[in-house]
């Protein structure tokens, strides 16, 4: 059976930071997460495989886990993937003191781990990979001549700041002189 392939697909936009120095993660949150599994891989939706109890969460040795998979519209279905239930440290907690939150935490993070693991969706974040700019050639093809005519069809200061902030660092340093220019040329006029 083939799965949507979703390498690629995000962006450095979509990655946020949480923690520092060595203890810092990159990730994509959850809902973007699903957003792209709607957007890219269309009537595929995630579903946790009951335990043996009725309920969703199977017992391990040392806590608990869950089987995710995901579940297209035809009825195809992936293999599922473990994810252990883990504190904030990434310990697993005692299989009697899992709580509704542990397990929705759980749940989205499951979600986010099938997705790279069965679709390649965001793998690039667990096996350290750098993430594409798909803007990166234009930006690096911008010249400080293409800027200063864009700066001139530009009707208001704040569209200038706005416009600036989207070029690269290095062209920034390039056309200050020219952005101040026409900022200071269209508050004048005001």
């Amino acid at each position: 059976m083939s799965y949507p392939k979703l390498s690629g697909v995000i962006t450095p936009d979509l990655v946020q930071t949480i923690g520092t120095g060595k203890y810092s993660a990159s990730y994509v949150n959850w809902s973007r997460t699903m957003q792209m599994m709607r957007d890219h891989a269309p009537d595929w939706l995630p579903f946790c495989v009951s335990a043996s109890d009725g309920g969703i969460v199977h017992r391990a040795p040392v806590g608990g886990y869950l089987l995710i998979g995901f579940r297209h519209a035809d009825g195809r279905e992936t293999t599922t993937v473990p994810q252990a239930i883990m504190d904030h440290k990434n310990t697993a907690i005692a299989f009697d003191n899992i709580d509704s939150r542990d397990i929705t935490d759980t749940h989205r993070r499951g979600i986010c781990l099938a997705s790279a693991l069965l679709f390649g969706l965001a793998y690039e974040l667990w096996a350290k990979v750098d993430i594409e700019d798909p803007y990166a050639r234009e930006k690096a093809q911008t010249t400080v001549e293409d800027v200063s005519a864009k700066l001139l069809t530009l009707k208001t200061a704040e569209q200038c700041r706005e416009y600036y902030k989207t070029l690269s660092k290095t062209v920034q340093s390039e056309v200050t002189d020219n952005f101040i220019t026409r900022v200071k040329e269209l508050e004048d006029k005001l």
